[in-house]
């Protein structure tokens, strides 16, 4: 575009000469007397627009008054000499030039003004529009006319087409920093937990040693932190994503009775030192083996159950589930009601928003993101559920959620992405078991090899994949190998293909768990589609170890 002051001057030309020609119609068709009318009407507007250009600096007052001074001084003069012809063609003209030189902006008031200009003068003055004009010069009007709209449509294509190129730009770049944010949230949630995981995994080690009672208090809320910190970075990656709409539904066939447990025996633990009394009440004829995403309603569970003991001090928190079959299907009704500090009306609203706590006066000594709720509003939604709130203020709470499950056919085998299913109620006791464990952290393996000693199971360790290879050149009798994912040189899916490249019986079958701290939404299949039998997640979960252990060791290698 050529620039706000040389548009201007353009129009300014254009409008001269539209005058000069209706100051020459009216003195060779009307006369002396219109002439002159017409001459002294034309330099009064002129004159008063060509001040206004000047004196103002305003652009939008300026373009408006040009146009409103060209739409009275045509019409009117166009009234007058009995033909709005001259006029039609000035706006043509004028809005091309418009359109070719300035702003989008201008160009859809001068488009905008232009077509009610001739809508009021085919509705109104009809008769005028091409009265007292020879037919050659009509013709002369239509081509100018046609050529004129022609530019105007080309440029309307042109700022759309770039209008929408822009938006396509942006939403690129939208998408670009969405990635970015999920790859700096999973780099940052790794990073975390690799340190994590020796935190935790040497409280866990400590606490099987013989401390003092205040020692073993000390390291007790150590572990306890370092469980904390690793649910606020989960709540924040599971935000992320949620937000940037990579959370998928992943449907497995599941235990609904063992998850329920699962999760209760869990919530036991965080009740050792509260005098709350945590009631089930789970109606029989629920079917057990359902289909759906069970570590999202799991996930939710949790949260819930976790914020009414959180904000139960003393009382009852009690877990009440129902469920009415529906054509193949099961909507389930779950309610979670605690005697706890309850909420005040006002801020019901607000409790499912991100990063909110209410009542900071009476919670701010309870840890937390404030993004507990949210996530479980918005990952029933993504299930096609809904959660809804009753609560008296000092009384107590009430959090209701219904979410649809399919009923799965049969006895079917268990195929879920998490291991906490798969595990049995007895822990795996080695018998001559034999494992290796491959990480390029020294803490790491000291900690992975402490923990499944405590299995009874003999543990080798090495620090890279290609000392792992030369490992099993000689030595072909673990029965299970655990490999880090992220080490330097061999990264861990690099160690695995050359394993299973090698076309040794062995090679071939032994189980290979992949030790990770990338916890992201669908790193199972990720690690199944690359060759992996399975994975633990860090900082190493003794539940989960134990279901590795369980499913991968022989049969005869455990008691």
């Amino acid at each position: 575009m050529y620039g706000y002051r040389n548009s201007i001057r353009l129009c300014l030309v254009e409008y001269l000469l539209a005058l000069a020609v209706h100051i020459f119609y009216a003195f060779a068709k009307h006369g002396m007397e219109k002439g002159r009318m017409v001459l002294l009407f034309s330099a009064v507007m002129i004159t008063l627009t060509f001040i206004i250009s000047v004196m103002i600096n305003n652009e939008k007052i300026v373009v408006a008054f040009l146009f409103f001074s060209v739409l009275l001084s045509t019409t009117v003069i166009g009234c007058v000499l009995e033909t709005l012809a001259f006029s039609v063609l000035i706006f043509s003209v004028m809005t091309t030039s418009i359109s070719i030189m300035m702003e989008a902006k201008y160009i859809i008031y001068s488009g905008v003004g232009s077509t009610l200009t001739f809508l009021a003068y085919i509705v109104f003055l009809p008769d005028y529009i091409l009265k007292n004009v020879p037919s050659l010069l009509i013709f002369g009007f239509y081509i100018i006319i046609y050529f004129c709209s022609s530019i105007n449509l080309y440029v309307v294509v042109y700022y759309a087409k770039r209008y929408m190129k822009g938006m396509e730009e942006k939403a690129e770049e939208a998408d670009r920093a969405n990635e970015s944010k999920l790859r700096f949230l999973a780099n940052m949630s790794h990073e975390i937990r690799t340190p994590m995981n020796a935190i935790c995994g040497m409280a866990e080690l400590t606490l099987r040693e013989e401390l003092s009672p205040e020692v073993k208090d000390n390291v007790e809320n150590i572990q306890t932190a370092g469980k904390v910190l690793i649910s606020i970075v989960n709540d924040i990656l599971d935000y992320s994503k949620l937000e940037s709409g990579k959370m998928e539904v992943i449907p497995v066939t599941y235990s609904f009775h063992q998850m329920i447990s699962d999760v209760l025996n869990m919530m036991r633990i965080r009740l050792e030192d509260k005098e709350v009394e945590l009631r089930s009440n789970i109606r029989d004829d629920i079917p057990d083996m359902l289909i759906g995403d069970e570590i999202r309603i799991r996930q939710i569970l949790f949260n819930l159950l976790s914020n009414a003991i959180k904000y139960t001090d003393k009382g009852y928190v009690i877990l009440d589930v129902t469920g009415k079959e529906n054509d193949g299907f099961l909507d389930l009704t779950v309610s979670i009601t605690d005697s706890g500090i309850g909420i005040k009306k006002e801020d019901i609203p607000k409790l499912f928003s991100s990063f909110q706590q209410v009542d900071t006066r009476k919670t701010r000594n309870r840890e937390g993101t404030g993004l507990g709720l949210a996530i479980c509003k918005q990952l029933l939604t993504l299930m096609g559920g809904d959660i809804t709130v009753e609560s008296t203020y000092g009384v107590g709470s009430k959090f209701t959620f219904t979410v649809s499950q399919k009923i799965s056919d049969g006895d079917q085998d268990l195929n879920t992405e998490t291991i906490s299913n798969e595990k049995e109620n007895s822990r795996v006791v080695g018998n001559n078991a034999k494992v290796l464990v491959v990480d390029d952290n020294a803490v790491n393996l000291k900690v992975a090899q402490g923990l499944i000693r405590t299995y009874g199971i003999e543990v080798d360790t090495c620090m890279s994949g290609r000392q792992c290879l030369e490992i099993l050149k000689t030595h072909k009798d673990y029965d299970i190998i655990f490999i880090d994912h992220m080490m330097p040189e061999l990264d861990g899916i690099d160690t695995l293909n050359l394993i299973r490249a090698d076309s040794d019986e062995y090679m071939q079958k032994v189980p290979l768990i992949a030790l990770t701290a990338n916890v992201v939404s669908g790193v199972r299949e990720m690690f199944i589609s690359e060759g992996f039998n399975d994975y633990v997640p860090k900082p190493i979960d003794m539940v989960w170890l134990n279901g590795i252990l369980r499913k991968y060791l022989p049969s005869e290698k455990q008691r």
